[in-house]
């Protein structure tokens, strides 16, 4: 038989810690030896499910829309675009840019709104809630 003891590893450079010991709590403070601060929380699998499922719904409403309100929300919301610049890039005017990006947003919206409502919810009941 061998001892565990007999088993054990020299802290040296060569090993070092498996965890920072300055994320421990010092001897002289209150619970000495306790993690100092708690872990961030892990995303769920369930989370990252769902918003890759939001994500497909989206690209889906986006692929849906008219060329040109594609490039707009492209552009604006996906690129990160200025208004400015999406005017000059496509030369339109910045009423018809609002526009284009209104509508665009407004039917990715109305995806959404199907998307997450209950079963045999009507998305249109929802909004007049709110309203």
């Amino acid at each position: 038989m061998v001892p565990w003891s007999s088993w054990a590893i020299d802290q040296d450079d060569s090993n070092p810690p498996t965890v920072d010991p300055a994320r421990f709590r010092s001897p002289g403070e209150a619970y000495a030896g306790h993690w100092q601060a708690f872990p961030a929380p892990w995303p769920s699998l369930e989370d990252q499910v769902l918003a890759g499922e939001v994500r497909r719904t989206v690209g889906a409403a986006v692929a849906e829309l008219p060329t040109r309100q594609r490039i707009v929300i492209t552009l604006r919301d996906v690129e990160g675009y200025t208004a400015e610049e999406v005017c000059e890039i496509l030369e339109i005017t910045p009423a018809n840019q609002r526009v284009l990006l209104h509508r665009a947003r407004a039917a990715v919206r109305g995806t959404l709104e199907v998307y997450f409502a209950g079963p045999g919810e009507d998305p249109a009941e929802r909004s007049e809630e709110v309203a």
